[in-house]
C-alpha cells in the first residue's frame, strides 16, 4: 500500500464516524452586512473593507439548506460578517496546482510541489518576527487561511487529479454540525509525484497538509470559540537542477530522467505543527426578542486568542563529493554529510477589544474601532546549535473604519513592536473604498491604499548557521512606501501601486545577504479579470513591473496569463461543458536562481529565462454536483524548441495529461 493511502483511510474513516452522529441545525446563523475587515494573525494590518459581494439581510426570505460559506482565520472575521461562498463553477476547476490557483504565477523547479519565487514581486512586510517557510507556503495551510464554515446539513468536497509520471493530487473537505452550535470540520490535501517517476532525476515530492476545526456558539450568541489543529509535511527531493543545459536544449536526451543532476542524494524535509484557539465574549447580554427599542451604546466585545507553532526544517546530502555545487561556501562542518537540522516554536497570545458587539443594524453603524496587544514568544535552534536562542515581543494595536452613507469607506490600522529582535518595527495602513453609486447599484468602485512600514530584515538575514553557509550581519531597518489604487467593476479589476524601498534586504550572487544602500522605486501595473461574450470569454491575468535597481530586484517585465474559452449547457441544462485554451507568458529576464540548501532563491547573471508561451488544452464538465476535466499542458513542447524555463538550470515540464473529478455531498 502506498504511505499516502494511509492518510485518506484515516480521513474517510474520520467522516464516516462523525456522519454516524446525529445532528440538527436549529438555529439559523446571524447575517449581517456590515464594513468588511481582512485580519491577519501575522500582522493585524486590515486588508480591505468592504465585501466584494454585500451579503444580503435574508432573515424574511427562505433559507437553502444546501447554502456553505466560511470565514477564514480569525474569529473577527465571523463578526463582521466577513464570509465566503464555495466555488462550485468549471471557471478554473483545471487550474490544480496551488500555485496556479487564482491565476498565480511563479518560477519554480521541474515538478510540482516544488520550491516556488513569485514573478510578481510580494515582499513581506510584516512588522513582526516572520517564521514562514516563504519558498513552499503554496502548499502548506497557514493560520490566517483556515476555512471555518457555516453549513445547514453535512458538507463534503473530493477532488482527485492524477496526472502522467503517476502524479496525484488528492483533497477532501468535511464539516458538519454535531449537535446545536457546535460544529466539526476538516481539509486534508495531497501533491505527490513519486521519486521513481517524476520528471527529472530526484525531483520527486509529497506534500501534505492538513487542518481540523470546532467550533461553538451560546444560542444566543453572546459567547464563541473557535479552534483548529494545523499540520504541514512537505518531503521533496533535491536535485539542484540539471548539470548541462545543453543536453537539454539540444534535446540530446528525451528522456529526461537521463540527464544528469547536481545532487544525487539531497532532501528538504520540512514540517509545521499546531494548534490556535479563539474565543470572543460581547460585553452587553442580548436584548428580548420583543425589544424593539435600539441600544444608543454597545460596548462591544472582548476577545482572546492562544497560538502554538512548531517548524522543523531538514536539509540533507549524504554525497561528500558535492562541495563544489555549494559554491563560495564558507568553512564547512562536517565534511562527510550534511545534516542541517533548525527548529523554531512560536507562543503567541492576543487579546482585543472591538466596538462590534451583536451589531443588530450594521447598514446603521458608520464607525467601528478596535484594539489589543499581541505577545508572542520564540525559542530558535539553528543547525549544530545545541541550545535555544529565546525571544520576545511586545505588539500593540489599534485600527478604526468610517462608513459613510452608502458609498463611502475609510479604515486604517497601526501596530508598533517592543522587544528583542523587532525592535521599534512598525506598520501603518489606510484604505479607502468609494462606489460610483451605491454597494447595491453602482458602476464599479475606486479604491485607493497606504502603507508606510519600517520593519528588521528577516531573521535568516541577519543570523543563520547551516553545513555550508554561515553568517552574522547587523542590517538596518527596511523600510515601505506603498500607494496604490484601482478600479473595479463586477469581475474586472485594473490598478496600479508604487513602492519606495529603503534598504531592501536579499540574497547576493554570492549567496550573501546585501543591502541596497540607496532608495528603490518600483512601479506595477495590472489588469485581471474575466470578460464574458456571450458563449464565449476570456479570463486573463496581466503585470507589467519596473523598478529603479533591475540588477538587484529580479522580475519579467510583462507577465500574463490568458484563458480562452467556449461555454454552453448540454444535457438539457443539466450540465455545463466548457473547453478552451490557455497561454501563459513572461518576458525574458535574468531569474533568481534556487540554493537547496538555504531553501531560499538568490540573484543570479549567467541566465536569462522566458519569453516562452506555454499553451495548455482542457475540457471542462460540470453534471450537478460533479465535475471532471481532462488537460493537456505545455502541448507546444513537442514543437521541437527546447528553451523552456521556470528557473535556471530547471527546465519546465514536458507536455503531459491530466484527469480530474470532483463530486460535492450535502447530506
Amino acid at each position: 500500500m502506498l504511505p499516502t493511502l494511509k492518510y485518506y483511510l484515516i480521513i474517510l474513516t474520520s467522516i464516516l464516524l462523525c456522519s454516524s452522529v446525529s445532528a440538527q441545525n436549529d438555529e439559523q446563523a446571524e447575517n449581517n452586512d456590515t464594513v468588511q475587515f481582512h485580519v491577519s494573525d501575522s500582522t493585524l494590518i486590515i486588508i480591505d473593507t468592504v465585501p466584494e459581494k454585500p451579503i444580503p439581510d435574508t432573515s424574511h426570505i427562505h433559507i437553502d439548506s444546501m447554502s456553505v460559506r466560511y470565514f477564514e482565520g480569525s474569529i473577527q472575521n465571523l463578526k463582521i460578517n466577513n464570509f465566503n461562498g464555495i466555488d462550485t463553477n468549471t471557471y478554473n476547476y483545471q487550474r490544480f496546482d496551488p500555485l496556479y490557483k487564482n491565476n498565480g504565477m511563479y518560477s519554480t523547479l521541474s515538478n510540482i510541489g516544488l520550491a516556488a519565487n513569485n514573478l510578481v514581486f510580494t515582499p513581506t512586510l510584516s512588522p513582526e518576527y516572520y517564521i514562514d517557510i516563504l519558498s513552499f507556503d503554496r502548499y502548506m495551510y497557514r493560520n490566517e487561511k483556515v476555512q471555518y464554515y457555516d453549513v445547514y446539513v453535512p458538507y463534503t468536497i473530493l477532488n482527485y487529479v492524477m496526472s502522467s509520471k503517476r502524479e496525484q493530487n488528492f483533497n477532501v473537505i468535511f464539516t458538519r454540525d454535531i449537535f446545536r452550535g457546535f460544529t466539526f470540520g476538516l481539509d486534508y490535501a495531497l501533491n505527490f509525484s513519486p521519486t521513481a517517476n517524476s520528471p527529472y532525476l530526484r525531483s520527486g515530492a509529497n506534500d501534505q497538509r492538513l487542518f481540523i476545526t470546532s467550533q461553538y456558539y451560546t444560542p444566543n450568541k453572546r459567547y464563541g470559540v473557535i479552534a483548529n489543529f494545523l499540520h504541514n509535511k512537505l518531503v521533496v527531493q533535491e536535485n539542484g537542477g540539471i548539470k548541462y543545459d545543453s543536453v537539454f536544449e539540444q534535446n540530446i536526451e528525451s528522456d529526461r530522467r537521463v540527464i544528469a543532476v547536481n545532487l544525487n542524494n539531497a532532501e528538504n524535509y520540512i514540517k509545521q505543527s499546531g494548534f490556535f484557539v479563539e474565543q470572543y465574549f460581547n460585553i452587553l447580554s442580548p436584548k428580548p426578542k420583543n425589544d424593539s427599542i435600539k441600544r444608543k451604546i454597545d460596548p462591544g466585545s472582548i476577545s482572546y486568542s492562544f497560538r502554538y507553532r512548531r517548524n522543523r526544517m531538514l536539509y540533507t546530502d549524504e554525497d561528500d563529493d558535492n562541495y563544489s555545487y555549494y559554491f563560495n561556501h564558507s568553512a564547512i562542518i562536517d565534511s562527510a554529510s550534511t545534516f542541517d537540522s533548525l527548529t523554531q516554536i512560536q507562543y503567541e497570545n492576543i487579546i482585543r477589544w472591538s466596538s462590534i458587539g451583536y451589531h443588530e443594524n450594521p447598514k446603521d453603524r458608520i464607525f467601528y474601532m478596535f484594539m489589543g496587544a499581541k505577545h508572542n514568544y520564540f525559542k530558535e535552534m539553528l543547525p549544530y546549535d545545541s541550545v535555544y536562542n529565546n525571544l520576545s515581543q511586545i505588539t500593540p494595536f489599534g485600527g478604526l473604519a468610517f462608513n459613510f452613507g452608502k458609498s463611502f469607506h475609510l479604515s486604517g490600522d497601526v501596530s508598533y513592536v517592543f522587544g528583542d529582535y523587532n525592535q521599534g518595527d512598525f506598520a501603518i495602513n489606510a484604505l479607502l473604498r468609494q462606489y460610483l453609486g451605491t454597494e447595491a447599484k453602482n458602476i464599479g468602485y475606486l479604491k485607493f491604499g497606504l502603507n508606510l512600514i519600517n520593519r528588521t530584515p528577516n531573521w535568516y538575514f541577519n543570523n543563520y548557521q547551516s553545513n555550508f553557509y554561515t553568517w552574522s550581519n547587523n542590517l538596518n531597518k527596511e523600510n515601505y512606501l506603498i500607494i496604490s489604487g484601482s478600479y473595479n467593476y463586477k469581475k474586472l479589476s485594473a490598478g496600479v501601486k508604487f513602492f519606495t524601498i529603503n534598504n531592501y534586504t536579499y540574497l547576493s550572487d554570492s549567496l550573501r545577504p546585501e543591502q541596497l544602500e540607496s532608495a528603490e522605486t518600483l512601479m506595477q501595473v495590472y489588469a485581471e479579470g474575466t470578460i464574458p461574450l456571450k458563449k464565449f470569454g476570456i479570463n486573463t491575468k496581466l503585470v507589467y513591473q519596473t523598478t529603479s535597481q533591475p540588477n538587484v530586484i529580479r522580475f519579467p517585465t510583462l507577465t500574463g496569463v490568458l484563458d480562452a474559452y467556449f461555454r454552453t449547457t448540454i444535457f438539457k441544462k443539466a450540465g455545463t461543458l466548457q473547453t478552451g485554451i490557455q497561454v501563459t507568458y513572461f518576458t525574458d529576464y535574468y531569474a533568481d536562481a534556487y540554493m537547496p540548501a538555504l531553501r531560499r532563491f538568490y540573484v543570479q547573471n549567467e541566465k536569462k529565462i522566458g519569453n516562452y508561451p506555454y499553451l495548455d488544452l482542457y475540457i471542462t464538465l460540470m453534471v450537478k454536483r460533479a465535475r471532471l476535466f481532462i488537460k493537456m499542458s505545455h502541448f507546444n513542447s513537442y514543437f521541437g524548441n527546447y528553451n523552456y524555463y521556470l528557473a535556471p538550470n530547471y527546465p519546465a515540464r514536458d507536455a503531459r495529461f491530466s484527469f480530474g473529478a470532483s463530486w460535492r455531498f450535502h447530506d
